[in-house]
C-alpha cells in the first residue's frame, strides 16, 4: 500500500467527521417556545379595595408593581400595549363580573374604573335580591342602568351616596363644560364626539329625574 494513502484517508475521514459534527451542531433544532403568559392571574390580596384590586390586575398584566400604578392615571396610558379586551377579561375574573367598555372609556382613570366596577357589583347584588324602592340616592338609580351608562357616570364623577338633586346639578355643570367644547372643536369628528357626549349626559340626567305622578 502506498505510503501516501494512509495520511490521505485519515485526513479525509477527519474532514468527514468534522463536516458531520458541524452540520449536526448547526441543524435547526426544534425552537424552544417561550412560556406563554398565564391566561389567569392570581387574585388580589384579601381585603383590598376595588381600586387596589384593579391596580393589582393592571400590574400583573403590564408587569408594573401595583403600588406604582397611579389612581389618577388613565387606563389607556396604563395599559400600554395590553389589549383592552384582555384587561376586561382579567378584571371580570377578579370580581366575578362580565364587563364591557367602549373605546372612549379608556380615558377613564384607574380610580374612575374602580368606581364603575363598584357600581356594577352593587347593581348585581341588588338585582339578585331585595325589594325595589323609590330612588333616594344616586346609587339607587345607577343600580338599574346599563354598564355603558355606569361607565359614563363613573367618568363624570357621580357618587353613589349623593342625593338626586346634587347629582343633577353636577351633571348640569358637566353638560355646560362639554357644551363649551363644541364651539372650540375644529374638525367634524371632534364636534360629533362632543355632541354624542352631550346627549349621553342629557340621558343620564334624565334618568336621575324622578318621574312625576
Amino acid at each position: 500500500m502506498d505510503t501516501w494513502f494512509l495520511p490521505t484517508a485519515a485526513t479525509g475521514l477527519l474532514l468527514l467527521l468534522g463536516a458531520a459534527w458541524w452540520a449536526f451542531r448547526r441543524s435547526p433544532a426544534t425552537p424552544r417556545r417561550r412560556p406563554r403568559r398565564r391566561a389567569s392571574i392570581p387574585s388580589a390580596p384579601t381585603g383590598a379595595r376595588e381600586v387596589e384590586r384593579v391596580a393589582w390586575v393592571l400590574g400583573k398584566l403590564t408587569r408594573v408593581p401595583p403600588r406604582k400604578i397611579a389612581a389618577e392615571a388613565t387606563l389607556r396610558e396604563t395599559l400600554g400595549r395590553t389589549a383592552p379586551a384582555t384587561f376586561l377579561t382579567a378584571v371580570g375574573r377578579e370580581f366575578g363580573l362580565e364587563l364591557t367598555l367602549a373605546e372612549a372609556g379608556l380615558g377613564m382613570t384607574v380610580a374612575q374604573f374602580a368606581a364603575y366596577v363598584a357600581h356594577v357589583r352593587r347593581g348585581r347584588r341588588k338585582a339578585a335580591g331585595g325589594r325595589k324602592r323609590t330612588p333616594r340616592t344616586t346609587g339607587d338609580v345607577l343600580d338599574g342602568l346599563t354598564p355603558a351608562t355606569l361607565a359614563l357616570a363613573s367618568e363624570l364623577g357621580l357618587r353613589r351616596e349623593w342625593e338626586l338633586e346634587p347629582a343633577r346639578r353636577h351633571l348640569t355643570k358637566e353638560y355646560l363644560r362639554w357644551n363649551a367644547r363644541i364651539h372650540l372643536a375644529t374638525r367634524e369628528e371632534e364636534r360629533a364626539a362632543v355632541q354624542a357626549r352631550l346627549e349621553q349626559i342629557g340621558r343620564l340626567r334624565e334618568a336621575l329625574t324622578p318621574a312625576r305622578r
